[in-house]
């Protein structure tokens, strides 16, 4: 069952990759400009493995593509019970407003999803919205890719130092351009501009570079890298929004 919070939804995913709650928070920003629709990670995201991403197999997301199973129905359950008719509501109301997708690991996947299908709805036009996702796997396949690039006018997937989930589950895709329709079906794909962050620091200038090829590949993989996005724990890693939430009046 799915029940409406204050300010988000969430549904029960025990059965699916996700092991517990699958969630989504909506907020704005004091302006009333930018609403922020943020997908959480799994709940135990520390047990999050190349090996359980891998075990994961592609199904149809209506027309666009492909992506995970377990994606596919935890995003129905969030949206059929209640996700999507508030979303409707909102649109009738803000059409106005910037739209921010974001979500951290299996979190990002969900909002690549529900920014493909804001557009099928005819929502905000691809201009106002835009997409973060953090240490996100890979979601679907190519079309899937090439359908959240086109429907967002700027879209970033995050890599934090030797972080080497958004590497799975494995590809036998080749990678090195954008994604494109009807080339890669059967296996997983990228989406987005892909940042790869080798230092940080709250203080300093921070080092990053754009991987060209939108994935990011990683030699040796360190665990914890996927769960201390900057300086974040496993532990409040469900706080985490995108906006200074306020709640609509």
């Amino acid at each position: 069952m799915t029940r409406i919070l204050e300010g988000g939804f969430e549904a029960d995913c025990s059965d699916l990759i996700f092991a517990g709650k699958c969630r989504v928070v909506i907020d704005v920003d004091d302006a009333y400009t930018l609403l922020g629709i943020t997908f959480k990670a799994e709940s135990d995201i520390e047990s999050t493995t190349s090996t359980l991403l891998n075990q994961q197999t592609l199904t149809n997301f209506g027309t666009y593509g492909q992506v995970q199973t377990d994606f596919l129905t935890a995003f129905g359950r969030l949206w059929n019970n209640g996700l999507g008719a508030y979303m409707k509501q909102l649109w009738t109301e803000y059409c106005d407003l910037y739209i921010s997708f974001s979500g951290y690991s299996m979190g990002a996947c969900l909002a690549q999803m529900a920014a493909v299908r804001f557009q099928e709805e005819q929502w905000w036009p691809a201009d106002q919205m835009f997409y973060f996702g953090y240490g996100a796997p890979r979601c679907g396949n190519e079309d899937f890719a090439y359908y959240v690039d086109t429907s967002l006018a700027d879209k970033f997937n995050i890599v934090w130092f030797n972080d080497a989930i958004p590497n799975y589950p494995d590809s036998t895709c080749t990678f090195g351009s954008a994604a494109a329709m009807g080339q890669c079906t059967n296996s997983y794909f990228s989406c987005c501009t892909t940042i790869h962050y080798t230092s940080w620091s709250s203080v300093a200038l921070n080092t990053y570079s754009t991987c060209t090829s939108n994935t990011c590949p990683v030699a040796t993989g360190t665990a914890s890298d996927h769960y201390t996005y900057f300086e974040t724990t496993a532990a409040d890693v469900d706080s985490l929004t995108c906006t200074d939430t306020k709640k609509f009046p």
